[in-house]
């Protein structure tokens, strides 16, 4: 209770400071949004992917400078949540479409959510899911379809907070084919044959009947488009599986087919500037709103720079600037005056790993907002809100706690995760369960499925590594295209880390590996590091991967260095 008493005394002193400096007002509280308007609604999709300091970490460690003006903040935290609904509606910006996980019940990456919903002015920025469904083969069912939507129901789609469309609550599908192919394998155990695009039919059937003896009008399906090209059958398709609205996810990945004209000389596929992006954009409105059949919401890119998750496997795209994003968002909204379209959406504003990104940050200030905004909305009279931040007035950090670092190389996983974090597009659903550490394998790429930063120990102290796991493969995918399944460990130590220049990795060195047998028992391994020439030096950083096996899941007794 003191400690708290004193941080609010401390608040109120610095407040004092700043006012009787000249500085902007001080504040009890997060200053009260104001809203600006635009004759287009704006959405911008969220992805609430920092439940914890270690994921800010991997931003720290490889592309600093797109640290959120936020600090490296508590992404539940309430007061911190209703800076980012300030920002927004201030900038034009009127609900987030809210990536939201759900595998048959198990539900991650809420946290967001629950302080949203805990927040002062979320009455301010309405929200609307977008089911990301990354999901195993046979995760999708009737009884699955009809837990999820009772759950929607229950929790989200009657509360005044959630974005509807005539009534009718929004819900993005990230994956269709997914909820197809498990109905129609569902419908096929039971002897009865659906064609493609049955089985999505048949799920949405299930969610509508029930949201309509719930009282609601019926759900607003909203399709991830997938093409670059206008398909009218395709379409046609969707509306008959029940879809009323269509957008589009990552088009700045079609530049370089598109836009060859705006590629500079040197550019790849892999490595291009954002000049193409600017060229392609308007290639795909008009592409994609060629037909009536299914509205689509004009989607503006914000970039991508994957080398905090892909590595050697990133996509970057190079030149990204406050003047470029806002060419673009000047042309959608003449392209949306133009054909009378009322929706628009960010794609996305905070995907910090993915390099698409443009909440406020250190990079780029409020710059891509500032655009948005200046396009898009109409200046009030008294001209545009100011920015402040939460140290203009007083408040914050709201900063996670460092992470946590085993004082020991040895874990137990008695009752926590002990410092370690899912490697992105490598594990999913990492938590701490029965003793052990569990995640499944959510890509076939081999790109390790779990890290940690460690307390530095001479690697000259031990000379083998030991793990008792188990790791069972999906029963729809078996092993996939791996044959031979081995685990891996690597290694970081000051000369030689991990995430080099240039934020790659060198898989061929400091890496120790085995065979495993992936046959839902536990086994115990043991790496022989005495006679691996890379293992020297102060090891401070380090990689597991149980195996490659997409889909399969893992589960990890102990693991210890002797």
């Amino acid at each position: 209770m003191w400690i708290e008493t004193k941080v609010r005394l401390m608040r109120l002193m610095i407040a004092a400071a700043c006012f009787a400096a000249g500085a902007r007002t001080a504040f009890a509280y997060v200053p009260e949004p104001q809203p600006v308007k635009s004759d287009v609604e704006i959405t911008a999709i969220y992805y609430p992917g920092t439940e914890q300091m270690s994921e800010w970490d991997v931003i720290a460690g490889t592309c600093p400078e797109r640290k959120p003006l936020l600090g490296w903040f508590d992404e539940g935290n309430p007061e911190a949540i209703d800076w980012q609904i300030k920002w927004a509606v201030e900038h034009g910006i009127t609900s987030f479409c809210v990536d939201w996980y759900w595998n048959k019940g198990y539900r991650r990456l809420e946290h967001w959510l629950k302080g949203y919903y805990r927040a002062r002015y979320r009455k301010h920025l309405k929200w609307f899911m977008m089911y990301a469904n990354h999901n195993q083969p046979g995760a999708h069912s009737t009884e699955d379809q009809i837990a999820v939507t009772k759950y929607w129901i229950d929790n989200y789609f009657k509360t005044p907070e959630y974005y509807t469309i005539d009534g009718m609550p929004a819900v993005c599908i990230w994956d269709a084919w997914n909820i197809d192919r498990d109905f129609i394998a569902e419908a096929a155990a039971k002897g009865e044959e659906l064609k493609p695009g049955e089985g999505l039919r048949r799920a949405f059937a299930i969610s509508e009947r029930m949201v309509r003896e719930a009282g609601l009008p019926g759900i607003c399906w909203i399709d991830m488009w997938r093409t670059k090209k206008f398909d009218a059958d395709y379409a046609k398709r969707r509306v008959e599986q029940g879809y009323r609205a269509a957008i589009h996810y990552g088009i700045e990945h079609y530049s370089p087919d598109l836009s060859p004209e705006a590629m500079k000389p040197g550019d790849t596929r892999n490595h291009f500037s954002y000049d193409a992006v600017v060229a392609t954009a308007p290639k795909i409105w008009n592409e994609l709103s060629l037909q009536e059949t299914l509205p689509y919401w004009v989607v503006i890119p914000t970039g991508w720079d994957d080398r905090p998750r892909s590595f050697a496997h990133s996509r970057v795209i190079t030149d990204r600037t406050v003047d470029k994003f806002a060419e673009i968002c000047r042309q959608a909204k003449a392209f949306c005056d133009r054909h009378g379209k009322k929706h628009a959406i960010i794609m996305p504003i905070n995907e910090w790993q993915e390099g698409s990104y443009i909440e406020p940050n250190e990079e780029y200030g409020f710059g891509m907002y500032d655009a948005i905004r200046d396009a898009f909305c109409e200046k009030p009279a008294g001209g545009w809100p100011k920015n402040i931040l939460p140290r203009d007035v007083g408040m914050g950090p709201y900063d996670y706690p460092p992470s946590f670092r085993s004082p020991t190389p040895r874990w137990e996983f008695v009752d926590s995760v002990e410092g370690w974090y899912r490697q992105p597009y490598g594990g999913g659903e990492l938590e701490a369960k029965d003793g052990c550490l569990n995640f499944w394998i959510n890509w076939s790429r081999r790109n390790f499925n779990i890290r940690q930063r460690v307390v530095p120990f001479e690697a000259a102290k031990y000379t083998k590594f030991r793990v008792r796991m188990r790791v069972t493969p999906n029963e729809k995918a078996g092993l996939g295209n791996v044959k031979n399944p081995e685990l891996r460990l690597k290694w970081g130590t000051a000369e030689r880390p991990i995430v080099g220049p240039g934020v790659a990795v060198d898989d061929t060195q400091c890496v120790a590996s085995c065979p495993i047998k992936a046959d839902g028992e536990f086994h115990e391994y043991e790496l022989d590091l005495a006679s691996n020439r890379d293992w020297r030096g102060i090891v401070d950083e380090l990689w597991f991967e149980a195996c490659a096996i997409h889909h399969a899941r893992a589960a990890i007794d102990w693991m210890r260095f002797e």
